[in-house]
């Protein structure tokens, strides 16, 4: 089976759609954390990434910036449209298995505030806090995050 990795956009997107279908609005904070945590738990479940672009440690948790540059508009407020994504990556649809996770995501995690989020993202021994412990704003490892959210998923 080929899997295709997606943008975080297309993903940022995914969760847009769940909310509306819930009359729901995201902040630019929660859609940033929702869209790692899906990496994370991804990554756990079924060994590989949901997307692309590199996460790395900032100062309020875990950015992906390319995701963050177009959200930024946003500022703390709602986002309220669905991210326009690079037209090379228009077509990129995300497979079931990856479409389960996040609705997953979605429904442990909708109800958290983007404070919450981040909260939970800056615990001690998180990805964040390892990585920003020694590199502030450098790209956290895939390896770092598999490695928690396996921790994660073995004590459900």
């Amino acid at each position: 089976m080929l899997v295709v990795l997606v943008s975080a956009h297309v993903v940022a997107n995914a969760f847009l759609a769940l909310a509306r279908e819930e009359n729901r609005a995201l902040t630019n904070m929660q859609l940033q954390k929702l869209v790692f945590l899906a990496q994370g738990y991804c990554l756990a479940i079924l060994g590989r990434p949901l997307y692309y672009h590199r996460i790395h440690a900032w100062q309020w948790g875990p950015v992906i910036p390319k995701l963050y540059k177009v959200l930024q508009r946003y500022g703390s407020g709602d986002v309220t449209e669905p991210l326009e994504v690079p037209q090379s990556e228009e077509d990129q649809e995300i497979g079931p298995d990856e479409q389960k996770i996040i609705r997953a995501v979605w429904n442990a995690y909708k109800s958290y505030s983007g404070a919450q989020l981040s909260a939970l993202t800056h615990r001690k021994g998180t990805p964040w806090s390892e990585t920003w412990a020694k590199e502030k704003f450098g790209v956290i490892p895939e390896e770092v995050i598999a490695d928690y959210y396996r921790g994660l998923v073995g004590n459900r």
